[in-house]
């Protein structure tokens, strides 16, 4: 039997669903299912193990499906595509452009009441002021790895802080600090979450807790999400008794001082001398003297 295909040029959300419905039923495919989230966005659901079955493809404003009774083919002009893999499901949301542009519009100018409509109206201010940097700053910005560092790596160009700093003199000097607290955290392996050190350490995560309220454990509060801790600590010679050198210093504190090189350690960070050597006492004569002059 031969193949049949057909193009669909839909220009609501209605006509996508109901079309995509009708469609996907004639050509069999029977294991993907479609979803009208609101007035503007359809979200398309199929498992990732049936997507090479289903020879789907999606690029640039068409998206397509076929089976050996028929192709669809689908022309995305008035709508945009998010796509993302989850529990062994692939989902692709397709939204009209305009009803995205409105809802950051009303978000944005709509009068607001509650702390975190607040905070989102505002920071959305920000970034649509962003939207005017130069291209080749907004195309080295989005190759950053996560949404934040995208939005870090944007307000560090020059271009970015020129516009800020005539509101917030300090700007640069935030920034610089935002980038460096997350350079630490990424150093050295990363961090890890609680339940992840209660693994780790073979103890509950109250155990962990506890260790960490005497000192005896780097953790970073995260409000509700609870802590991170960096990942290079664990299995560390000499961790406790440098961290009671450092009693008096705050998270970040301690975290500078055991990656960043010390004159007192021939210029070897104390991470280095304390998994290279182990020489511990080396590194609590530098702890006290980091904190008796500070960082």
């Amino acid at each position: 039997m031969p193949t049949s295909t057909i193009t669909l040029e839909p220009e609501t959300s209605t006509d996508l669903a109901q079309s995509l419905e009708a469609e996907f039923k004639k050509a069999d495919l029977r294991e993907i299912k479609i979803h009208t989230i609101d007035a503007g966005r359809v979200r398309i659901e199929t498992p990732v193990r049936r997507l090479a079955d289903y020879h789907f493809a999606c690029a640039g404003r068409k998206c397509s499906w076929k089976t050996t009774k028929k192709q669809i083919i689908v022309e995305l002009k008035h709508f945009a595509v998010e796509q993302r893999a989850e529990n062994h499901l692939f989902y692709m949301d397709l939204f009209v452009g305009h009803a995205v542009q409105n809802f950051l519009f009303n978000i944005v100018h709509e009068p607001r009441t509650g702390i975190r409509d607040i905070f989102v109206a505002r920071s959305l201010r920000a970034v649509e002021r962003l939207k005017s940097l130069d291209e080749a700053n907004l195309i080295e910005a989005v190759k950053a790895p996560t949404d934040y560092s995208v939005l870090v790596r944007a307000l560090n160009t020059e271009e970015a802080l020129t516009t800020v700093e005539n509101t917030d003199p300090l700007a640069a000097a935030k920034l610089r600090g935002i980038d460096a607290k997350r350079r630490l955290l990424e150093s050295e392996g990363g961090e890890i979450s609680s339940a992840q050190a209660a693994r780790l350490l073979k103890m509950t995560r109250q155990a962990v807790d506890k260790r960490r309220k005497e000192g005896k454990l780097l953790g970073l509060e995260l409000g509700k999400r609870g802590y991170l801790y960096p990942s290079w600590q664990f299995g560390l010679k000499g961790l406790e008794d440098v961290l009671s050198a450092l009693k008096s210093q705050d998270f970040w504190e301690r975290v500078s001082f055991f990656l960043n090189p010390s004159d007192l350690l021939d210029g070897q960070t104390p991470l280095e001398v304390l998994t290279k050597a182990g020489d511990v006492e080396s590194v609590k004569r530098s702890a006290k003297n980091y904190g008796e002059h500070g960082a």
